[in-house]
């Protein structure tokens, strides 16, 4: 019924009494009908919660699912055909256990290529080796015909110079005859010797000048064949160097093929449970493709919440939380861990993850609801209580006005209030005494002092 027509009937029957009441008694009018105003006015019907006491900090509700801290998502490095899947969902594996493997015979292949490609690579380090040896020898033979051929120049210079000597001395001989002659004092025979001596002196240098110049281009072929010898010598070594290399690149390609070889096989990396297995034999498996996903169990077992991003930014690592366990009837304790610094690209929720002190009988995939006191938000004013926003009358610059129920538990109080804001549909306020009843419903149809009577919410002990 709509409240405001209730009133009006009581307040109607209310009158009508009173009137009667005046028509059959002959006492004081004003007197009589003020007591019957006092006793015939109906109490207002209401609705009271208890304020709640804030501590330590905001709070926020977030559900969420136990799971180990690391949970690996398994997969081969290279592809091939699976072969072989020995687990399921659920199954609990040790470390080293086989789980899963692909047929080998492509890393086979590549195995034996590498292997054939480290055997050419060994024979182009042989031959080139050798062309290396033969570069040495033509430079060392190079290198002799060069001294030779220096020696050579050198004993052509020194028959040059005794061919010019003589030279000079065959024209200083022919000088002084021919002066002679003309006075008469050498006989033309005499001249004529001196003279074939000068030509023979003179044609003997032109052949000295022409050995040196033999000699000469003989030592500059030398050289030359020496830089030849020199450059055949440093190709064959590059060849060695280029060789020796193909070797180790044929070596690393075994090693590669070989680890590629051990991985065919994927095993346990610790002990655990699968909680997902994603394929099965027959399939081809790309490299990299996660075929199972193993709960560590040497891990701790921690709550993951997913938060939105109001709530996240007032929760930071460290703080406590209440967290209930439905599947065992219990509450735990925990403290927030880590706090994602990102959103799930697919859901738009941070992650927080909390540790609990007590983990005896949680499972992976347990579902909880925790209560974290969050430490990050806007900070709350000691002696903070909660209560429902609707309770408020009026809030404005941090007062507000509300009415609580006396402590007859009938009559309407009103009171004021500090107001800190709101969280979670709740308003924060300073200065009620925790426990305190709050009316909700019906406050708006009271006054300060009207009786009241309470008819749902939470009710005085």
């Amino acid at each position: 019924m709509d409240p405001h027509r209730q009133i009006s009937g009581w307040l109607l029957s209310g009158i009508g009494c009173l009137l009667l009441a005046a028509g059959c008694s002959g006492g004081d009018p004003v007197k009589d009908n003020a007591q019957t105003d006092a006793n015939a006015t109906p109490a207002a019907l209401v609705e009271v919660v208890a304020a709640s006491p804030l501590t330590g900090g905001d709070q926020v509700v977030a559900t969420g699912t136990f799971r180990r801290e690391r949970e690996l998502a398994l997969a081969f490095p290279v592809n091939g055909v699976l072969i072989a899947m020995n687990v399921r969902e659920g199954d609990r594996v040790s470390q080293g256990a086989l789980l899963a493997a692909i047929d080998p015979a492509t890393v086979d292949a590549r195995i034996a290529q590498a292997q054939a490609g480290v055997a050419q690579a060994a024979a182009g380090i042989g031959q080139a080796t050798g062309q290396a040896n033969a570069a040495l020898a033509q430079v060392e033979a190079a290198q002799a015909r060069a001294v030779a051929a220096t020696a050579d120049v050198a004993r052509a210079n020194s028959v040059l110079a005794q061919a010019q000597a003589s030279f000079e001395l065959a024209r200083s001989d022919y000088n002084r005859d021919a002066t002679l002659a003309a006075q008469g004092f050498v006989s033309p025979a005499r001249i004529e010797s001196a003279r074939t001596r000068l030509d023979v002196a003179s044609a003997n240098v032109e052949a000295a000048r022409t050995g040196v110049q033999a000699a000469r281009a003989s030592a500059d072929a030398a050289r030359a064949a020496i830089s030849q010898a020199r450059a055949g010598a440093g190709a064959a070594g590059a060849g060695i160097q280029a060789a020796t290399g193909a070797t180790r690149a044929a070596q690393a390609g075994v090693q590669a093929a070989a680890y590629d070889r051990s991985k065919a096989r994927l095993v346990a990396p610790s002990d655990g449970v699968i909680l997902s297995r994603s394929a099965e034999p027959g399939e081809v498996i790309a490299p990299g493709r996660a075929v199972l996903t193993l709960s560590d169990e040497t891990s701790p077992l921690i709550l993951r919440l997913p938060v939105s991003d109001r709530d996240v930014a007032r929760i930071a690592r460290g703080d406590r939380a209440t967290i209930r366990i439905d599947a065992l009837g219990r509450d735990v304790e925990g403290r927030v861990i880590r706090v994602a610094e990102q959103a799930d690209p697919r859901t738009a929720a941070f992650d927080v993850d909390v540790a609990v002190d007590q983990t005896a009988g949680i499972r992976t995939g347990f579902i909880a609801e925790a209560r974290l006191i969050a430490s990050a938000g806007v900070p709350v004013a000691p002696g903070s209580q909660t209560i429902p926003a609707e309770a408020l009358l009026e809030a404005v610059d941090g007062a507000a006005t509300l009415y609580v129920l006396a402590a007859d538990r009938q009559t309407a109080r009103l009171v004021r209030v500090g107001f800190g804001g709101f969280r979670d549909g709740q308003a924060l306020v300073t200065g009620l005494a925790p426990g305190t009843l709050v009316i909700t419903r019906g406050g708006g149809f009271v006054s300060n002092g009207a009786r009241v009577e309470v008819t749902g919410g939470s009710r005085a002990p």
